[in-house]
């Protein structure tokens, strides 16, 4: 294994407690990675079996990060055998154990105690949760995270005598590609994200585009309860991802309902017709999906989905991105727990600053895949109800003809 700068400094902070290290940072700094890199080191030379505890703040989202990083650390060395698919364990040959499981899970975090623990993303977990993952720890505790805000961790376990704060930024990476750094220095310009993402310091996350509560399935669509499936997609290729959002809306009370289904780079459109049919889309679900890509749009309806191009439009002649963002807060958005990408995109989504901090007239351009698909899918299809919005029911009949013939 390759030691990063991120692992030597956590090395240093753990020799120098026994208890809490604390590795606050920017966007890809490789905080996780260490961490997992270090714990396994640990694991491997226990002369006696000892549990370590990887804990995020839901399994969708730690299958998505812990898990995948901790199979990327151990490369080679990762053996099957020692996994254990269904309790989310790897077992050493020297019996140690590192188990994976989420911070939502009451029987895990009130459950038995553990030698080590790594709370990953912190930011994400309540205190209290915490606590109780604390309290059942006997040795080493290590928590990473973004700081997007001042939180817990900065008052209750960083001012404590017996933890050593590291910090790290992406320039602490040395295996980002160009393109990487080139992606995270182009966002310099906005003061906020400059300040969390790329220096690594407390931000304020203020000014927030979108609330949202967390919920753990959608609900089917029921035409009695007049709710409806409706789907939002975004295109992109080599940077920015394809994203696709399904709907289940309900306008009488104004609830969204939503799930990721798709954010992928590198998507052609043979490779979206794919996705589509292996998810299962209903040829009668109405896709909104950007307007600016005709072609594209053309191809998939093509192949029988019924793809519809967005609407962009407002009852104003300036600031209509800003118009339809302030009718989309209208709406409550309730969001499944496995929608990784949407979560991290609604947690960062803001209204864009200036370099004093002030706020402009216009959203960060970043975050904002899946959000878009999201956009353009309840803006084109409910917009009309308020009177806004040129719903495109000719587009809808042309696509329902080219499909059948």
């Amino acid at each position: 294994m390759t030691e990063t700068p991120v692992y030597r400094k956590l090395v240093d902070a753990a020799r120098r407690t026994g208890r809490f290290v604390s590795s606050c940072g920017g966007t890809r700094s490789g905080k996780t990675y260490a961490a997992l890199q270090f714990i396994y080191k640990l694991a491997v030379a226990d002369k006696v079996p000892t549990i370590t505890s990887v804990v995020s703040e839901t399994f969708p989202h730690l299958k998505r990060g812990a898990i995948r990083d901790f199979r990327d650390v151990l490369g080679d060395l990762w053996d099957e055998n020692c996994w254990s698919k269904a309790g989310s364990t790897y077992t050493l040959p020297n019996g140690s154990v590192i188990e994976f499981f989420s911070a939502d899970a009451p029987a895990k975090v009130h459950g038995p105690a553990r030698d080590r623990l790594f709370l990953n993303e912190v930011q994400n977990i309540s205190y209290e949760t915490a606590r109780q993952l604390f309290v059942r720890t006997r040795g080493l505790v290590i928590i990473d995270y973004n700081p997007t805000q001042s939180f817990w961790a900065n008052e209750l376990v960083e001012p404590r005598d017996n933890c050593v704060t590291i910090h790290s930024t992406y320039m602490d990476n040395p295996y980002l590609s160009a393109e990487q750094v080139a992606e995270i220095e182009a966002n310099r310009g906005d003061a906020n994200w400059w300040t969390v993402y790329g220096e690594g310091k407390v931000g304020t996350v203020d000014g927030l585009v979108y609330k949202f509560d967390l919920i753990d399935e959608l609900p089917a669509a029921d035409p009695m309860e007049h709710t409806v499936e409706i789907q939002g997609m975004d295109f992109g290729f080599t940077n920015d991802p394809t994203a696709r959002v399904q709907v289940i809306a309900d306008p009488r009370r104004r609830i969204a309902y939503v799930r990721q289904r798709c954010y992928r780079t590198r998507m052609q459109n043979r490779h979206i017709v794919d996705d589509l049919a292996a998810d299962g889309v209903d040829r009668n679900t109405p896709i909104y999906a950007d307007c600016a890509e005709p072609k594209s749009i053309a191809d998939i309806c093509d192949a029988g989905f019924n793809v519809i191009p967005c609407d962009k439009e407002a009852p104003v002649k300036s600031d209509k991105l800003k118009f339809q963002l302030q009718w989309m807060q209208g709406w409550t958005l309730k969001v499944t727990k496995d929608s990784v990408d949407l979560i991290t995109e609604l947690r960062n989504y803001c209204w864009a600053k200036d370099r004093d901090g002030h706020a402009l007239n216009y959203p960060i351009d970043t975050y904002n895949h899946l959000l878009d698909a999201l956009r353009y899918a309840l803006w084109t299809h409910y917009g009309r109800d308020a009177g806004f919005g040129t719903y495109r029911t000719t587009t809808i009949r042309r696509n329902n003809e080219r499909r059948h013939h």
